[in-house]
């Protein structure tokens, strides 16, 4: 079976007269890729009927793309259930528990989110691949943006793509807001780390690499791929503290290695830190994501709660806080 989408678009006046090639291609941004395979499938409408790429185009015509989605069997279809927080016809974004893998690995083929979801579909009749644009660590919990089809996959793959300049310091680096500003995808975690951070805010840019001792852990090295991280303080209590996240890079365990490289890892990660009595994973959650929509343009926000491990380890926390600011 396949899955059939559709993308209708009314072309501007000040795109009068340019090809269709060139709207679907420059003003919907649809790849090439996309539009090969909907000219197999005889799926390029101009007005109700088939167009060529070369056909100009006038105000007021409605552009149509259509194709069907390659089917998928890829992934076991497991009922695992999750908690989807915003779906339409384009995206999925879910709350990932702790505990649990985003996708199949080499000797994990079930239990995973991935199982899970595309189960969820096969329930509708939908055979469409798992298409995750972003991963956590089985026990980082959160946000999870999934696209739901090729186009979809396409345009926020293409706005996930890291800003990469040239360098700039460790902290209040002018440069780093710039570029964080102009980001069209926000993805903020919650940590809680170990000691007392003293800067409220500031820029962590330090590269990461491979542990060559380790094959699970990634280091702070010159060698490494550039990294950059920013945090901000969202409260202090005692020997800890609540620190907002924000990715500018994807490397991997990039917060838990920056924050760890800083003295402040993330309270119960044991690969870069040391067990707590009172969690038993790192205390880390993917909580806000922005992103555009990709079809309409609009600005989506989703925001997604701690799950009960987390939230009892922050009261713990603040409780042991108040308790050492009595004595």
């Amino acid at each position: 079976m396949s899955d059939e989408c559709t993308l209708m678009w009314q072309v501007e006046a000040r795109d009068h007269g340019r090809q269709v090639r060139e709207v679907l291609q420059g003003r919907l941004q649809v790849s090439r890729r996309l539009v090969r395979l909907a000219i197999t499938q005889n799926g390029i409408r101009r007005n109700g009927r088939p167009a060529y790429l070369s056909e100009r185009v006038s105000a007021g015509d409605i552009l149509e793309i259509r194709w069907g989605e390659t089917p998928s069997d890829d992934v076991l279809p497991e009922p695992i259930p999750f908690e989807t927080l915003y779906e339409d016809e384009d995206v999925l974004v879910v709350n990932k528990p702790p505990g649990m893998l985003v996708h199949p690995t080499k000797g994990v083929a079930a239990g995973t989110l991935a199982n899970g979801v595309v189960y969820a579909w096969r329930l509708t009749g939908s055979y469409r691949p798992f298409r995750p644009l972003n991963r956590l660590d089985r026990d980082t919990s959160g946000l999870v943006l999934i696209a739901k089809n090729q186009f979809a996959h396409q345009r926020l793959s293409r706005d996930l793509r890291f800003v990469e300049g040239g360098r700039s310091p460790v902290f209040g680096a002018d440069e780093a807001e710039r570029l964080d500003g102009v980001r069209r995808v926000h993805r903020e975690y919650a940590a809680l780390v170990q000691g007392r951070v003293v800067a409220d805010r500031g820029w962590i840019d330090l590269p990461i690499d491979r542990d060559p001792n380790h094959g699970n852990r990634r280091q702070v090295a010159p060698a490494g791929r550039r990294a950059r991280t920013r945090f901000e303080v969202a409260e202090r209590v005692g020997n800890a503290a609540y620190l907002k996240v924000r990715l500018q890079t994807g490397r991997t365990h990039q917060i838990r290695v920056h924050l760890a490289e800083l003295g402040h890892p993330v309270i119960g990660d044991t690969l870069y830190g040391e067990p707590s009595p009172w969690i038993e994973r790192q205390a880390l959650h993917a909580e806000r994501l922005v992103f555009d929509h990709p079809r309409t343009g609009k600005r989506i926000q989703v925001t997604a709660p701690w799950f009960p491990d987390m939230a009892e380890l922050w009261r713990r926390l603040k409780e042991i806080g108040r308790i050492s600011r009595g004595s």
